[in-house]
């Protein structure tokens, strides 16, 4: 098994080079569909050389005899299933003999999204020539590029400034940078102008007046009282529960970043691997002596609790779970 980043998988679509099978797995579910739409429009394949089956619904026996079809008037048949979490026992077992023997002239496409308290099968069943694909959320810079690109396509310069700035509030999740960027387009639209960091405080639903920042240097200084109100505020003003919390998780993560790489004495270049100018290096060290390692670890696992209820189903009210979480990470021991 090989495992491939998603442009490294589109450099190989390309080329027009297929393998047996592919498994796209990871959190960034939106570029996964994206991907599958990618394949389809390089390869173009007729209906009856392509299928799209849910995991769920489908019979998975019918399926794999699918992908063992030899293609008609083709040299590949594609057979894509998503949501392969959801198999029960049986059809995951027939699912991962296939994977130890795939048709050489079918190409299988697993998508999955495992929640983090189970284990996944699949990778461990994968053969030699096989690929998994990790579309694990995006860096920083990556959410900055993909935005940039998407607004450029639509005919929107922009500020590097306004770009990380709405990264910084809006989080990395391509389904939230998207919808931002079709609003950016609309909002742009007709003004001959560059998008600046004063447009991206407008659309964020901040006034001149705000400090959009002022909710993670609560959280960074551990200051209770003022977190409890920067939330409160920013639930208030329409800010998306999701994209505050990745707000919060983003700052729990520099401040554990820049404690583990102080206490490695790496020295000056510290700032640097942390992805930080000098300046906001010793700012966040500053802050990160307020916490100790243990609770830094056990809140960013909070975190992520917090991140799964408000993807999940839960009845559990959006803003509530945030307000709470930001509670106990900034008063709790």
């Amino acid at each position: 098994m090989q495992t491939l980043t998603p442009r490294a998988l589109a450099e190989e679509w390309a080329k027009n080079k297929t393998r047996p099978v592919y498994y796209l797995c990871g959190e960034e579910t939106a570029l996964k569909e994206a991907a599958l739409k990618k394949l389809e429009g390089i390869f173009k394949p007729e209906s009856f050389n392509f299928s799209l089956r849910d995991a769920e619904t489908t019979d998975m026996a019918q399926a794999l005899d699918e992908a063992r079809t030899a293609p008609m008037l083709a040299e590949v048949r594609f057979v894509a299933i998503k949501r392969a979490e959801k198999l029960k026992k049986e059809p995951m077992k027939a699912l991962l003999e296939y994977l130890g023997d795939p048709c050489p002239s079918a190409c299988l496409l697993i998508l999955a999204d495992w929640p983090r308290e189970k284990q996944d099968p699949i990778p461990a069943a994968l053969g030699a020539e096989a690929a998994l694909v990790d579309f694990a959320p995006m860096s920083a810079p990556q959410a900055v590029e993909r935005l940039n690109s998407l607004l450029l396509a639509g005919g929107v310069r922009t500020d590097g400034e306004a770009l990380e700035m709405m990264v910084e509030l809006l989080g990395t999740d391509s389904v939230t940078l998207d919808g931002e960027a079709e609003k950016i387009v609309l909002y742009m639209h007709g003004q001959n102008r560059v998008f600046s960091p004063e447009d991206a405080l407008a659309l964020a639903g901040f006034a001149r007046t705000q400090n959009p920042f002022e909710l993670s240097n609560a959280v960074c200084g551990k200051r209770p009282a003022q977190a409890a109100e920067a939330i409160t505020k920013m639930l208030a003003s329409g800010n998306e529960p999701l994209a505050l919390l990745s707000q919060v998780s983003r700052s729990v993560e520099r401040l554990l970043k820049v404690k583990r790489l102080s206490a490695s004495g790496e020295g000056p270049g510290a700032a640097y691997q942390a992805g930080m100018s000098p300046g906001q290096y010793h700012a966040a060290l500053r802050d990160a002596g307020s916490y100790t390692e243990e609770k830094l670890l056990r809140s960013l696992r909070r975190c992520l609790e917090a991140e799964e209820l408000l993807k999940s189903s839960s009845k559990r009210e959006p803003g509530l779970v945030v307000r709470q979480l930001v509670h106990e990470i900034t008063a709790g021991k």
